[in-house]
């Protein structure tokens, strides 16, 4: 059975091909749609392989340096410096994932602490699932260095992809 490369098509095939999965993702409707599909297509160790490269982009984009990070996350350094280049690059979807974790996790800290104040009222908190723990620890670390840091928070929270800048530097 012949093995499939991508580069052996033509160029208006591959990007037609690549169109193609690009619209298939933009096809699905809600956050289970997205887990059923990514599940039939990767593997439990795929999938943690994509959000550790997720977590590192976190880190950097919050200026920890590349001992820090291997530190932390227990990665190599060929593997911090693949996403730093991919977060140095114009047409980054890191930023923009990024940016909309950090402003999520902000929204749910401040109804965590609206639903702590109302627990010591006699309400109850919500309890969040164990599965988010890890990048949860991370954004509330990172959340809490952009804080103390208003120019760096600028950079991380208004990033548009159509800016194309990437203030980013190497801390090894």
């Amino acid at each position: 059975m012949p093995v499939f490369h991508l580069n052996s098509l033509p160029k208006q095939k591959r990007i037609q091909m690549i169109g193609e999965f690009y619209d298939t993702i933009d096809s699905l409707k809600d956050r289970g749609e997205v887990r059923l599909f990514l599940k039939s297509l990767l593997g439990p160790e795929e999938i943690a392989m994509l959000m550790r490269r997720i977590e590192i982009a976190v880190l950097l984009t919050a200026r920890y340096n590349y001992n820090q990070i291997i530190k932390m996350l227990g990665v190599g350094s060929n593997k911090i410096a693949s996403v730093q280049k991919c977060l140095q690059q114009d047409d980054n979807g890191y930023k923009i994932i990024i940016k909309r974790l950090i402003e999520s996790r902000k929204k749910r800290l401040k109804r965590m602490k609206s639903e702590e104040k109302n627990a010591k009222e006699g309400s109850s908190i919500k309890k969040f699932s164990a599965t988010n723990i890890i990048l949860s620890g991370l954004l509330d670390a990172v959340i809490e260095k952009l804080d103390g840091d208003k120019e760096l928070e600028k950079e991380a929270l208004l990033f548009t992809p159509s800016s194309g800048r990437s203030h980013l530097h190497t801390n090894e």
